[in-house]
């Protein structure tokens, strides 16, 4: 990255922890406070929409940062602002899932047109791409949104996430993702003392649909860079596989997959009685392994490659199926 980047990524995390304040005072004259219920991981209430400093943040370094042409810069703009405004509906308002999830699709289609600008190929190809980035966005979005519920656990992930690809970015010497990762991982740090150990404030929909839509389309943009699949994956994957296997027995269960609900892995270890502190330090511990193995898919070493993927799926299915072993083992003891 240049010093004027270096710079933008500075004034990104500045800016989120001084904008939280003033925020976190707004929201408390406006009542906009996360109230507990028996889904809940959180037994006070707490202020909701605290995801707003993190958008201005960010939104600001994105804004004077040099590294971005100018359709991956307004990509990711149009995806984490429209996703944000919706999820700051739904933490005002409340929306319902129909109305909540054609919002979503509408705003991942406009996305997605200045994420694959460019894209060569025949209007097949682009047609298929174009409904793939839609899915990914609203698909990520959404289960980054479902896995926020402890204190530091999305703000983790976007830490992971946006250090990572800027790691492995400015090795690669591809600038556009190297500045995006470090303004998101900036922006997100500058979050973190607000909502962890002790939660102060929560991210609210519009925070952790604007994260989770900033990561989903700085991905993208990664893959298009020549990125490994791994490398660009891996760091998300924890997100995603906790996700999917949940919302798999959900419906299986014939339960409303849409609705708010304690199934997710580390739902059942705060079940279990672990503390927010414990759960989130060994899932960010596992975010960290999952995105130094998809890494080694940088070095072009197949059997290097080949087991760090195995690797992988070894380390989110013990992580998945781990705290209902746990479960298992302290009912056999008592």
């Amino acid at each position: 990255m240049t010093e004027h980047d270096q710079l933008a990524t500075v004034a990104a995390l500045a800016i989120t922890g001084l904008a939280m304040p003033p925020i976190m005072a707004l929201l408390r004259r406006l009542q906009v406070i996360d109230r507990p219920n028996h889904r809940s991981s959180h037994t006070e209430p707490v202020i909701r929409g605290g995801g707003i400093a993190v958008g201005l943040g960010a939104i600001v370094g994105l804004a004077v940062s040099r590294d971005l042409n100018g359709a991956d810069r307004v990509g990711i703009a149009v995806a984490a602002i429209l996703f944000a405004a919706i999820g700051l509906v739904d933490d005002v308002r409340g929306a319902g899932p129909i109305a909540r999830l054609s919002l979503q699709a509408i705003t991942a289609a406009v996305a997605s047109q200045f994420l694959l600008h460019g894209l060569g190929g025949g209007i097949t190809l682009r047609a298929a791409c174009g409904a793939i980035v839609v899915f990914w966005l609203v698909g990520y979005v959404n289960a980054y949104n479902f896995m926020d519920g402890i204190n530091g656990i999305a703000a983790a992930q976007a830490l992971v996430a946006g250090a990572t690809w800027s790691v492995v970015a400015t090795w690669r010497g591809i600038p556009a993702v190297a500045i995006g990762g470090a303004l998101l991982a900036a922006a997100a740090l500058g979050f973190l003392p607000f909502n962890f150990p002790v939660a102060r404030a929560f991210l609210g929909d519009v925070g952790s649909y604007f994260l989770g839509a900033w990561l989903a389309a700085l991905s993208v943009i990664a893959l298009r860079a020549g990125l490994p699949f791994e490398a660009v994956m891996a760091p998300l994957s924890l997100f995603v596989a906790d996700t999917a296997t949940t919302l798999a027995l959900r419906v299986t269960r014939r339960e409303p997959w849409y609705e708010a609900h304690r199934d997710h892995a580390y739902q059942r270890l705060i079940r279990l009685g672990w503390s927010h502190v414990r759960t989130t330090a060994v899932v960010s511990g596992l975010m960290i392994i999952c995105a130094l193995l998809g890494a080694v898919s940088l070095t072009g070493a197949i059997v290097a490659r080949t087991g760090a993927d195995i690797s992988l799926a070894l380390v989110l299915g013990t992580y998945v199926v781990g705290p209902r072993a746990i479960a298992r083992r302290h009912s056999m003891v008592a």
